[in-house]
């Protein structure tokens, strides 16, 4: 029960007790003041939304800090991605305010600062971090409610998937360094992710199955370890072409994690996505300097070779992703089963691959032709003339 006195100073006590019994007090100079204050938080106490009004006093850093190192959900790639965001991008700005001094306006105002200097993807990944950390607050009590609410976020133009053809993928696999070509095949052939292809083993190369066992992936940088796939979609048995078996069938399994793709030095380390992405930057140059050469030639009449493929600047290992995705479209497999094959979620690839999709209403107007077409051309004929008639 909430009580309102007057002290001997001349201010007015208001107390009141919460849900464990823990009593709460603050003095002000009017009895108005007391009494609305005893009764707002009296009121918070029976709806079970009562924040201890000392709780908000601690920082954001301290909160953050508590926060980011009890998600034990969180991958080694993601908790840097956390702690990176919070050091360099959040405690400058908000570190030293109390949490229950931070306002929707100063949020804004951080993210609003982040749009001018980053990409607004990158923009949109550090506010779910803040989010999520405001609203882990609020659950433990710490503040009443979260300030990231109503924040506007710069907007994420996707720009339409342009797949690579079959020849801009050779084109890359014999421009790059030797050792790398088994994954543009793998990469190409059965859209695995880079991490994904870096941990395969052995035993995930069924030849008689014909297909990889996709289970694993490699950590991004040392120590090397191989850790469970991204998400339960991600553990997939992909089918697997000839040319990826072929590829993969000359390769040994290194002796520090048995991945199939190793430096075989005398650590046997696997290769990284970090030398797997250097090598393809490589082969893209290569790829568009011999394009370029060739086409000089052609105009000064030195040969008459035909054209050789260029790949747009910019064009990364996770574009032959897009390109096994696409070969997939192109041959007629549905939404669910090239998500399956990706290990992506189903509605996630149609988004991205919805333009690649052929028009159902052109797609509906062959089929029914196709049905009423005549067996005999002489019968289409005579049927037109009949018609006319």
């Amino acid at each position: 029960m909430a009580s309102v006195k007057k002290r001997p100073d001349g201010k007015w006590r208001a107390r009141y007790y919460d849900a464990a019994g823990k009593e709460h007090s603050r003095h002000f100079a009017r009895k108005t003041d007391a009494s609305r204050w005893a009764a707002d938080q009296e009121s918070a106490v029976q709806r079970g939304v009562h924040v201890d009004p000392r709780a908000g006093r601690e920082t954001v850093k301290a909160f953050a800090e508590r926060w980011r190192t009890a998600q034990v959900q969180h991958r080694p790639r993601t908790a840097r991605q956390v702690e990176i965001v919070m050091r360099v991008h959040t405690y400058p700005t908000l570190g030293d305010h109390r949490m229950s001094a931070v306002s929707r306006t100063a949020v804004q105002a951080l993210v609003t600062s982040w749009a001018s200097t980053a990409a607004p993807r990158t923009v949109v990944m550090r506010f779910a971090f803040l989010r999520a950390m405001f609203a882990s607050a609020v659950d433990d009590g710490v503040i009443g409610r979260s300030p990231c609410v109503r924040i506007k976020l710069p907007e994420i133009v996707k720009e339409a998937v342009v797949p690579l053809t079959v020849e801009q993928v050779r084109a890359l696999h014999d421009a790059i360094a030797k050792a790398y070509r088994p994954a543009i095949l793998v990469g190409a052939g059965c859209g695995l992710r880079i991490s994904e292809v870096l941990g395969l083993t052995e035993p995930a190369v069924r030849h008689l199955a014909r297909d990889l066992d996709v289970r694993w992936q490699l950590s991004e940088a040392p120590p090397w370890k191989l850790l469970p796939v991204k998400t339960t979609n991600g553990v997939r048995e992909v089918p697997a072409p000839a040319f990826v078996l072929d590829a993969l069938s000359t390769l040994t399994a290194g002796e520090m994690l048995g991945t199939l793709l190793h430096r075989g030095d005398e650590q046997w380390e696997p290769i990284s996505a970090r030398m797997v992405h250097l090598a393809f930057a490589d082969a893209v140059e290569v790829v568009n300097r011999a394009a370029e050469r060739r086409k000089r030639d052609r105009k000064a009449r030195r040969t008459t070779a035909p054209e050789l493929p260029s790949v747009p600047t910019g064009t990364t290992f996770h574009d032959l992703r897009h390109h096994y995705a696409s070969t997939l479209i192109d041959g007629g497999e549905s939404v669910t089963v090239v998500a399956a094959r990706l290990g992506n979620d189903p509605a996630e690839t149609l988004r991205t691959y919805s333009h690649l999709f052929p028009d159902s209403a052109e797609r509906t107007r062959r089929i029914v032709d196709a049905a009423w077409a005549p067996a005999d051309p002489q019968d289409q004929a005579d049927g037109l003339r009949t018609v006319g008639e």
